[in-house]
């Protein structure tokens, strides 16, 4: 059954807060939020994932380079490449994945 979802209605806490969107069979989309300073380590995922930034500011780095991000753009992370995050401000943003095996 669909339903309005509201991508603002997610607190800011000292970790990583994730709130899942939806999640079937092919993909999910989580809600993120990071309070200024908190950062999500550089790792690596076996599929390519989308970050859409929906409010404040975000350094991602993907591979060797750093990319800063603000409310309304997003960035392709391919598979097999490290990335990560860091809030520069109070930030939330959209990530879509394919489904992972781990």
């Amino acid at each position: 059954m669909s339903e309005i979802i509201s991508l603002k209605d997610i607190e800011y806490l000292d970790k990583i807060n994730k709130k899942l969107v939806f999640d079937n069979e092919q993909s999910s989309l989580t809600l993120l939020s990071f309070k200024a300073g908190v950062e999500r380590s550089l790792h690596c995922d076996e599929k390519d994932e989308v970050a859409q930034i929906i409010e404040g500011l975000a350094d991602i780095t993907v591979g060797d380079k750093v990319y800063r991000l603000k409310a309304g753009e997003m960035i392709v992370m391919p598979a097999k490449i490290l990335h990560g995050l860091k809030a520069v401000e109070d930030t939330k943003m959209l990530l879509l994945r394919p489904k992972h095996t781990h």
